[in-house]
């Protein structure tokens, strides 16, 4: 349970990030101010599943990823759909971005995907392992800010994105399928620059 409490915070923060990032005229302004829900995440120790998944193998699934994925996705829908509510204009916005994701083929949802994770995982282990206050949040801003401007797919903000635009009942299966394959295109993306970098990490614990 204490797992799947701080997932589902980690989403309603995120969801924060994806409404700010809807609101604003200025693609570039958004995506610098969606770094608030990362920022809020690695400040409080909250579990994003993006921010997880590339230390999987070594921590033997501890926490479990399953567990944060389904809180992450709980979170989004209470969050944004409560946003979306309160700011029915939102879907406007939201509606245009869902359909152009949805209509991806599959190969650019896995290498969108691919590339997020990549640049998550740098996010997250820049955080972590950076002993200057300035080079962790200069870290967060980059990485994801560069992962929005560059239109990779985040499985996670792609929760709130299809929340805030979804418009029938009827495309949810369609939905679930695009974020499970975002999310296994994430977790590779994550596995795979950890692999590369671990000899980085083994020198730095010694």
């Amino acid at each position: 349970m204490e797992t799947f409490r701080k997932a589902v915070a980690a989403g309603v923060s995120i969801s924060i990030g994806a409404t700010v990032y809807l609101v604003c005229e200025s693609k570039l302004a958004g995506a610098l101010l969606f770094t608030i829900g990362l920022f809020v995440i690695c400040t409080f120790g909250l579990n994003l599943f993006t921010g997880k998944i590339g230390y999987v193998l070594e921590n033997r699934n501890h926490p479990n990823c399953f567990v944060i994925w389904l809180g992450n996705l709980t979170g989004c829908v209470a969050a944004s759909g409560l946003i979306r509510l309160a700011k029915p204009s939102l879907f406007d916005t939201a509606s245009g971005l869902v359909q152009a994701k949805l209509s991806l083929s599959w190969y650019s949802v896995l290498v969108l995907g691919f590339f997020c994770g990549i640049l998550m995982y740098l996010a997250v282990e820049n955080y972590r392992s950076n002993p200057n206050d300035f080079g962790k949040v200069t870290g967060l801003f980059l990485c994801v800010s560069v992962f929005i401007l560059c239109g990779f797919e985040h499985s996670i903000a792609d929760m709130c994105y299809c929340v805030f635009g979804i418009s029938s009942w009827r495309e949810l299966p369609r939905i679930l399928l695009f974020l499970v394959a975002v999310s296994l295109a994430n977790s590779l993306g994550s596995l795979t620059v950890r692999f590369l970098t671990r000899d980085r990490t083994e020198n730095r614990t010694k």
